[in-house]
């Protein structure tokens, strides 16, 4: 019989195939659960982490899959650990609802972005016990330690007595991540993960994060932390070599917020890739007004492949709305300085921002058409909650969705000033048509279908644009 203190369990999303990025065969790990479950591990916990991106993709079929895999080989457990993000908390839900029906006694926490901001609706459900606020690490260890819950800081729970909800103290930031023990990738299919198509796809592959907060201030943002806080170009490079020598590892996809945004420790990171020859291909998000020249040939040299630049917008106005702080002279030299070093680089535009009008959609089609970045990624705008235009929308009765799963950034959820919901739609659709129909992007793939490592990327990157493309307008033909 098997027994472990802490089953955690990353939920589904929602398929999500209307959106160009969700056509590329991609697997991202649940990195927050590895590193909880690796920092518990030191205080003698063990634990399993169930990853239903692999293990379990389609919901519908998680109750069987729970009573095969778990209850009916006489699996032992009091705590059920659930990560949730907005787009699948209610995936989060049904799962808890099962767990409660194999295992009514089991203590069932929910942590996560979602469940930090909307603690106060979450913890009103029937099957939920205990949700961590923020980080998890310590938290959960004093939890499973059976702690007086009332004395565990940064956490909410229901009084098992009278039911009363209680909220503790605001716990403090884990400020020096290089305490965190490396994540328990023994306890992940690491040969399962993989990433997007258009960025190689170096099989195996891994995300990892790299630091916790962002110092930007965007409106549209439901950041859990505000001052970020860096593991050092040391702790960095010493889970790089670990995935490198021990998994394989060919592939390295940083999803910091902002990768760049120390240059003395992307450099450090670079300089030791490049000293001690790891041959490790890699991408990153970045801020465009975090890099320069010098740092991005350095990063090339030590294997940076592609960087995604959140530019959400060229309009001014717009810009100051959402408060990105970015000017446009910015977003142009650093794409320019990208491509120029040899980096590939995608840039992530928004459309539906408060201030938008069809006059600043087709300024930004002829931007970016201007920019002529190697690729071009879309999202609709969402008021998320715990995102500082959250409250506005909410408050004003804009939002239009039924349901958290709505919330996944290829459709409108909110009532615009200016714009329709099929407006905004429609030119979500055409924005990406006068981009990668544009001369200037066909003649590049038609020259990189000479060469052999990029001729698979074009032929699914054509394969996953038609299909988006015919997807998307069989949904506007129905909402007609």
């Amino acid at each position: 019989m098997e027994k472990y203190d802490v089953i955690f369990i990353a939920p589904p999303f929602h398929n999500g195939k209307e959106t160009l990025w969700k056509q590329f065969d991609y697997f991202f790990p649940p990195y927050g659960l590895a590193h909880i479950a690796a920092y518990i591990r030191l205080f003698g916990f063990n634990s399993k982490i169930i990853d239903c991106l692999v293990d379990c993709p389609d919901i519908n079929n998680f109750e069987n899959y729970f009573y095969e895999q778990i209850f009916v080989k006489n699996i032992t457990c009091k705590f059920f650990g659930i990560t949730a993000v907005t787009p699948n908390i209610d995936h989060a839900i049904t799962i808890s609802e099962i767990i409660k029906k194999f295992y009514p006694e089991s203590v069932i926490i929910l942590g996560g972005p979602h469940a930090t901001h909307e603690y106060r609706e979450i913890i009103n459900i029937k099957s939920i016990d205990i949700i961590v606020l923020g980080e998890g690490e310590i938290t959960l260890k004093e939890i499973i330690e059976g702690q007086n819950l009332a004395q565990i800081k940064g956490i909410v729970f229901k009084n098992k007595k009278n039911l009363e909800i209680i909220k503790t103290a605001k716990r403090e930031r884990i400020k020096d991540l290089d305490i965190l023990p490396i994540p328990a990738y023994d306890l992940l299919k690491v040969e399962k993960y993989k990433a997007p198509k258009y960025s190689n796809n170096y099989i195996p592959s891994m995300s990892i994060v790299t630091s916790r907060g962002c110092n930007g201030n965007c409106t549209f943002c439901s950041k859990i932390f505000k001052h970020p806080y860096l593991m050092s170009a040391e702790r960095v490079l010493y889970e790089i070599e670990f995935l490198y020598f021990k998994y394989g590892i060919k592939q390295i996809i940083f999803y910091d917020d902002n990768f760049t945004i120390d240059k003395n420790r992307v450099k450090k990171i670079c300089e030791s890739l490049i000293n001690k020859k790891i041959k490790i291909k890699w991408t990153c998000f970045a801020r465009v007004d975090t890099v320069n020249k010098e740092i991005l040939s350095l990063m090339k040299k030590a294997g940076c492949e592609h960087i995604m630049y959140g530019v959400e917008n060229f309009n001014k106005k717009v810009i100051e709305l959402i408060n990105k702080n970015i000017k446009t002279e910015d977003i142009f030299n650093a794409v320019s300085m990208t491509k120029e070093v040899g980096i590939k680089c995608r840039v992530s535009l928004m459309i539906g921002n408060p201030g938008e009008s069809k006059k600043t959609i087709w300024e930004n089609i002829k931007m970016i058409n201007k920019l002529n970045p190697d690729y071009l990624q879309i999202l609709i705008f969402h008021p998320l909650p715990g995102a500082p235009i959250y409250n506005y929308y909410k408050k004003n009765h804009l939002i239009t969705a039924k349901s958290w799963e709505e919330y996944n950034f290829t459709k409108p959820i909110f009532l615009h000033e200016t714009l329709s919901q099929k407006q905004i739609k429609k030119y979500y659709i055409l924005m990406y048509l006068f981009f990668y129909l544009h001369p200037k992007f066909l003649i590049k793939q038609i020259i990189n279908l000479f060469k052999k490592q990029e001729r698979n990327n074009i032929i699914w990157g054509l394969k996953a644009f038609i299909s988006f493309i015919l997807k998307n307008f069989i949904l506007i033909i129905k909402n007609k």
